[in-house]
């Protein structure tokens, strides 16, 4: 960075110059070109090592370290070209790095000729999906970012097809590999670039880069492994028929050489470094001095016989993860680069376990880069993936993340042309339940043959703002924005127990004497058959059926006795069918003339008996949907008039009033209120989760395309669902 406001106001814009940064775990190497009729001309490039170890396999550890030397190489840089350098291309090591195979299908029966936005769309949605189904199979909240993908083929009405641009057809398909890092390694690297008030333009994964400048497509019909072995990691990409098929990294790397020098010779890291490079650059003695201030000299052949089993360790690891991602299979050819390749031996051990002839396996160095052009510099292969990344900015492969702040804390997002507050809020950690919020499940159970429906508790739903505006999950979101939300609350879900729907209390037990026989009384209830208590939780689809005689008319009814000209008495009370029965009731009948009759000259009903019920239970088992409270008893008269349950209407009333709708299949009553009704106001009656993968939202009122603030009329026919996406 410049140190005065002279000197920065003497600095020429950047322009189109590309600036690519290797931020190397020994080295951050700097490149400056230009790209002009698709050739990369080098215009200046520097080299500057770390200090400390302020990385680790290809991770950034200490941030401000690593930021220092990054200040270095830029300052270096614009001081020589009189440029003031403001944004940078870069790349990442696969630490911990995952891949996914992805296969997607387009429907483009209704498109005019692809356009490259088009294509790139539906190239950005397969990776979405493979996101999606890493997403799925990992565990915890560790966030993963796309850092770079390769197309295997594309397919048009399943022929494979070059390129998809300016093409008309009915499908298209596209399979792909996509490559992901934990945010932290990605995180760490923009870090760095914003101490140094850069702005990153591209970011790709090393391999990528290296392989854009050493095997590029039309040589990719072989079968080739790229290896980039750096200090930490050694990054791996396989290339066959016509394509970049696999990605794969080893964390055993050139560290592995300089530690197994530090533990022999009893020197400092710089220090092995040094000696490792001496014995690589062919020089046959070298002198060094140990931490305790001793110096000695080792001749580079016992150096190589000592570093030999830790150089055939690296090699078998390097090879095994070749033979891995590329099948079980070895393959025709093998570049080697970055600084690790320069390992004395290690390119004999690599042919040797492969079992490939010696002369195919090479040190991609200046000889063997494509479409770059030195300008007579003369770079070995340490420069190859910091040429790669310049040049991959420039073939528009690499990706650009833009920084949205969520409820004060920024996080990184990939394609935000088309991101939405709820794909945001997803990627910066939010769960469905915590953007959408969830009603709580209802209960449905049968009760004497009739079904009925108590609601789960109704969500709070999030608040959502965008620069503090009001917003939806819908809304749309860019580099910049920021987004506030007040977490969704889901309800709780439904529950009761048999005492709840059935009202136990207003029942009595015991036994009751008519006509000189004793009758036991009280409230009686089975669930799918089975005897349970009143403290029995219902559970979804319970079949409860209730019996016993708890009122005068459930007694009349198993003693198939009829009441026409006689009145019947508890004392001197007289009682009809709704009187509750208690405990040592004895019952008399008097005919008309007030004479006490018995059971003989008492009449007979006119036709069989209705099975044993309660009175209140059969007639008022309705009012209990909605809530887990029991319905009060009705006079007799309306008792006498009310229909059999299984005549009432197939509707699910909500405290006895409000609108009835038809919700994906299901009749609900929503509450009374002033003023109209819309789709959204359906969301607390159903159960989706929008975040299932490749899915979307569907909305209809009576069969029609409809949105959340749609209004709703009595008797509509609504849904709102969650469908696989058909594709772009």
């Amino acid at each position: 960075m410049s140190t005065g406001k002279t000197a920065a106001k003497e600095l020429k814009p950047q322009g189109d110059l590309v600036f690519a940064l290797d931020i190397g775990t020994r080295t951050v190497v700097g490149i400056l070109g230009e790209y002009i009729d698709d050739k990369f001309y080098l215009q200046d490039y520097v080299s500057v090592p770390h200090t400390k170890r302020a990385m680790v396999d290809g991770q950034v550890e200490d941030i401000k370290q690593v930021a220092k030397i990054v200040t270095q190489a830029k300052n270096i840089l614009e001081e020589k070209n009189g440029i003031k350098l403001t944004k940078v291309s870069i790349a990442a090591a696969g630490r911990a790095l995952k891949t996914r195979r992805m296969t997607m299908e387009f429907d483009i029966s209704d498109r005019d000729a692809l356009t490259e936005d088009m294509v790139k769309s539906m190239e950005v949605e397969t990776i979405q999906k493979a996101q999606a189904e890493l997403d799925a199979g990992s565990t915890g909240r560790t966030l993963f970012y796309c850092v770079g993908h390769s197309i295997i083929s594309y397919m048009l009405d399943d022929y494979k097809i070059l390129s998809l641009e300016g093409h008309k057809g009915d499908k298209v398909t596209i399979e792909l590999v996509a490559a992901f890092l934990p945010s932290i390694v990605v995180e760490g690297l923009y870090s760095v670039m914003d101490l140094n008030e850069l702005e990153v333009t591209s970011l790709t994964l090393e391999p990528i880069a290296a392989m854009n400048v050493i095997v590029p497509p039309e040589i990719r019909l072989i079968n080739i492994a790229l290896i980039d072995i750096g200090a930490g990691t050694s990054d791996i990409a396989i290339a066959k028929n016509g394509s970049v098929v696999a990605y794969a990294m080893a964390t055993t790397a050139g560290d592995e050489i300089t530690e197994e020098i530090i533990r022999t010779y009893l020197v400092d890291f710089n220090t092995a470094e040094e000696i490792k490079q001496s014995c690589s650059n062919g020089e046959a003695e070298i002198e060094y001095k140990d931490i305790l201030g001793n110096t000695h000299k080792v001749l580079a052949e016992e150096l190589s016989e000592m570093l030999s089993p830790a150089v055939d360790t690296l090699a078998g690891t390097i090879c095994d993860a070749i033979l891995e991602a590329n099948g079980g299979d070895s393959p025709a050819a093998v570049f080697l680069v970055g600084g690790g390749s320069l390992i004395e031996g290690l390119t004999p051990l690599v042919a040797e376990k492969l079992g490939i002839d010696e002369t195919r396996v090479a040190i991609g160095g200046g000889d063997f880069l494509k479409n770059v052009d030195e300008c007579g510099a003369k770079l070995g292969a340490e420069y190859v993936t910091p040429l790669g990344i310049a040049v991959t900015s420039m073939l528009n492969q690499g990706y650009d993340f833009s920084v949205i702040t969520v409820n004060d804390s920024k996080v990184r997002v990939f394609d935000t042309k088309q991101l939405s507050v709820y794909e945001a809020l997803t990627i910066a950690g939010y769960k469905s339940g915590e953007i959408m919020g969830r009603s709580g499940r209802s209960l449905s159970y049968t009760l004497n043959g009739t079904r009925h429906t108590i609601k789960g508790e109704a969500m709070v739903p999030a608040e959502l703002f965008v620069n503090e505006r009001p917003a939806s999950i819908m809304t749309k979101v860019t580099q910049g924005d920021r987004i506030r939300i007040n977490p969704a609350m889901s309800g709780k879900n439904a529950a009761a127990k048999l005492s709840d729907i059935l009202g136990y209390e207003r029942f009595n037990e015991g036994t009751v004497t008519f006509g000189g026989e004793t009758y036991s009384i009280g409230l009686k209830a089975t669930v799918n058959g089975e005897s349970k208590d009143p403290d029995y939780s219902i559970q979804p689809l319970d079949s409860i059926e209730t019996s016993g005689i708890v009122t005068f008319g459930d007694l009349m009814r198993v003693m198939d006795a009829g009441s026409e000209g006689v009145e019947y008495r508890v004392g001197d009370t007289s009682i009809s069918d709704d009187y509750v029965l208690n405990d040592g009731d004895v019952i008399d009948a008097f005919d008309s003339y007030g004479n006490m009759i018995g059971m003989s000259d008492m009449p007979e009903t006119a036709s069989a008996p209705a099975p044993v019920r309660p009175a209140e239970i059969r007639q008022e088992a309705s009012a209990a949907v909605g809530s887990a409270q029991p319905a009060e008893v009705q006079p007799a008269a309306q008792a006498a008039a009310a229909a059999p349950v299984s005549e009432t209407k197939n509707a699910i009333p909500f405290n006895g009033a409000g609108m009835t709708v038809e919700i994906n299949g299901e009749m609900v009553t929503l509450p009374p209120r002033n003023g109209d009704y819309i789709l959204l106001d359906l969301l607390n009656s159903i159960n989706i989760d929008p975040a299932v993968p490749n899915s979307e939202i569907v909305l209809e009122i009576n069969g029609r395309p409809a949105n959340f603030s749609s209004y709703i009329t009595n008797g509509d026919r609504a849904v709102i669902k969650v469908q696989e996406r058909t594709g772009s």
